[in-house]
């Protein structure tokens, strides 16, 4: 069963997730290269004897990125450390209703600390804050925070409608929220790959001859 206001969402959700993909894929690339650059920092500082000038300097510039960039889309999968004993046991509209109540929470939280973040942000830009050793200004890495932010509060917005059309007719199909499965069936699910990739490494086992 789908509805106009559920295709609109959907869209939206779509529309949004291409942003969040396309901001994990960057902070995935920021890890990467830190770890390149720690390979690096120690082939140097011990084989070598001259350390990276200014490393401590980059990593503290760059860990933000990849602490934030991909927090919206870990929310739109439904990544996040949740504490589900009572919600579990939840089923139809009181669930969705839950969901709905800690969502609007989150939106609470996350619109109360983007201001902060924000004046942060000016604070670093306006008195020209820079790193101790090379001197990286910090402006740009502290921008990513409230835009990152402002980023998961779009998110969450749409979660949130996305629950109440939910609680409004429970038999709609869900659509912009994560559907959190069960720990049994992800169990299953892990089993599932488990075997299919041993399978894939021996075919002939478990072929009787």
């Amino acid at each position: 069963m789908t509805d106009s206001f559920g295709d609109r969402l959907s869209w939206i959700d779509q529309a949004l997730g291409r942003v969040e993909g396309g901001l994990n894929l960057l902070a995935g690339i920021l890890v990467f290269a830190l770890m390149f650059l720690g390979v690096a920092q120690i082939i140097l500082r011990t084989v070598f004897r001259a350390p990276i000038f200014g490393y401590i300097d980059l990593v503290e510039v760059s860990m933000v990125g990849f602490a934030v960039l991909s927090i919206a889309f870990v929310q739109r999968m439904g990544g996040h450390v949740r504490m589900e004993v009572l919600v579990a046991k939840l089923r139809g509209r009181w669930l969705w209703l839950a969901e709905a109540f800690n969502t609007l929470l989150a939106v609470s939280i996350v619109a109360v600390l983007i201001p902060y973040s924000w004046n942060h942000f000016m604070r670093a830009f306006e008195f020209g804050d820079s790193t101790i050793d090379i001197e990286i200004v910090t402006w740009p890495a502290k921008l990513v925070v409230p835009l990152a932010l402002g980023l998961l509060l779009v998110r969450l917005l749409v979660q949130l409608a996305g629950y109440w059309r939910l609680f409004l007719h429970p038999g709609l199909v869900p659509v912009a929220v994560p559907v959190i499965r069960s720990i049994a069936s992800q169990a299953e699910e892990e089993i599932g790959r488990s075997s299919e990739g041993a399978v894939r490494q021996d075919p002939g086992r478990g072929v009787r001859r």
